[in-house]
């Protein structure tokens, strides 16, 4: 009896010695095994971690988290609406669906949490003919919605994301679409909700019961402060997963693309995480730090300096994200050139805040401010050019004029020549007429002897 509990405290002695480096590699992001990823602070748009975020992937089931966004945007809740024949046949037999049926009614409510939780195809395809008419006319409303948020790199085809030739996305495009899409209400709610009972319809008299299979909503794998996350698959596509989360005022975007096996992408994502809440927060910037920060002496677009006191400065309270370690004092501003407006009266310009960090400049963001002139307040003088410059110009108008002059000498040098080339040749075609002349009067003396 001692000898089992001897062994059996062993085993717990050494599996949590082992339980120790594996949650310390976990956490590690030099460790992620997806493809692509990015991790980025929803609010500020800062990229805090990034695996080939910009390359092109196949995205699978997570495509539903544009398709929400646009039914959200486009829809009320209470609007029903008509499966078709094509939405409900078009599909693979083994994809993920409903099972709607030809004529079937559904609510866009309903429809949110099937797309949201069974990732339901059948319904994707319903928003998509709603809403624009056909999957190819919604795939191209998509896009165009996507590029509006800055993805650029994105092209859909479709509403549920199964594979075709032409669409994809990239992790960072995937979190740009996320950061807006959990602004708009209820969307998180949706794409958070692990059971949903779904009532009977005009053909089904049964209810439909909706149970969520990602590990961070079914409780399987644990993510504090968590607000949303959708998961994709298909053999093209691997593993794909987005998801946020929100603690302490920062929410970050997670996106993991590619991934190889089902739990990496679990785990890649809590590693994101917790490296990124562990490592980074945000910070505020108010215009009391912008006014402390200015330059005095600005550049208009115009060319013009102006002597602005630093209280006319505006901006709005902002936020960045930076690492713990750093303090508003680390931060730098970089100040653009200012636009007045038409009467001279305010001006607006660009702030972009950044660190230095094993001097590479890493960018927070550029943000907007506004500058109060008034003629009083100016001291508005020409822009005055370096004598360097200044030098420089008037060698290089010297050199244009040299060449000027030497192109006009050598173009009347080309004339002059031309011109005694066509006098002698006049003077030798008028001597060889004469020539002509006096041979032929010759012949007429000789003939007449």
């Amino acid at each position: 009896m001692k000898r089992l509990s001897a062994l059996f405290l062993t085993l717990i002695a050494a599996a949590a010695v082992v339980a120790v480096p594996f949650k310390a590699a976990a956490a590690d992001v030099t460790y992620i095994k997806s493809e692509t990823a990015v991790l980025m602070e929803a609010n500020t748009g800062t990229v805090i971690y990034n695996k080939n975020m910009n390359k092109k992937m196949y995205p699978a089931s997570i495509t539903k988290i544009m398709t929400g966004l646009l039914a959200l945007e486009n829809c009320t809740l209470d609007e029903m609406m008509t499966a078709s024949y094509n939405s409900v046949h078009s599909l693979p037999y083994n994809s993920s669906h409903i099972a709607l049926d030809t004529g079937e009614q559904i609510s866009v409510k309903d429809a949110l949490y099937a797309l949201a939780i069974e990732s339901a195809n059948d319904v994707a395809n319903v928003f998509a003919e709603h809403i624009a008419g056909s999957n190819e006319a919604f795939g191209a409303m998509m896009t165009q919605r996507a590029k509006q948020l800055g993805a650029n790199s994105t092209n859909f085809t479709n509403p549920h994301g199964l594979p075709e030739d032409e669409h994809y996305t990239t992790a960072y495009d995937m979190a740009l679409i996320t950061a807006q899409a959990i602004k708009k209400d209820g969307f998180c709610t949706y794409f958070n909700t692990n059971r949903y009972d779904m009532g009977t319809t005009n053909i089904r008299s049964e209810t439909r019961s909706f149970w969520n299979a990602n590990n961070f909503i079914n409780g399987y794998d644990r993510v504090e402060g968590l607000l949303m996350s959708k998961t994709g698959w298909t053999e093209e596509a691997m593993h794909t997963l987005v998801t946020v989360a929100e603690r302490n005022g920062v929410t970050l975007v997670a996106v993991v693309m590619s991934s190889e096996h089902k739990q990496e992408k679990f785990d890649d994502t809590i590693a994101l995480f917790d490296y990124g809440f562990e490592k980074y927060y945000n910070l505020e910037i108010n215009n009391d730090i912008i006014k402390g920060k200015v330059n005095p002496t600005v550049t208009t677009h115009e060319g013009v300096v102006a002597e602005i006191p630093a209280e006319n400065y505006i901006a709005e309270s902002f936020t960045v994200t930076i690492p713990k370690n750093l303090t508003e004092h680390d931060l730098k501003y970089d100040f653009s050139t200012v636009v007045p407006n038409s009467d001279k009266t305010v001006a607006t310009g660009q702030v972009e805040v950044f660190y230095m960090e094993n001097g590479a400049k890493i960018s927070c963001g550029t943000h907007g401010f506004s500058v109060m002139l008034g003629e009083a307040m100016v001291n508005v003088q020409p822009k005055k050019m370096p004598l360097v410059l200044k030098i420089g110009l008037w060698l290089l108008y010297a050199a244009l004029g040299a060449l000027v002059l030497r192109l006009i000498w050598l173009m009347l040098r080309q004339l002059v020549i031309m011109e005694n080339r066509r006098r002698i040749r006049e003077r030798k075609r008028k001597q060889a007429m004469a020539k002509r002349r006096r041979n032929q009067q010759t012949n007429t003396t000789y003939r007449k002897k």
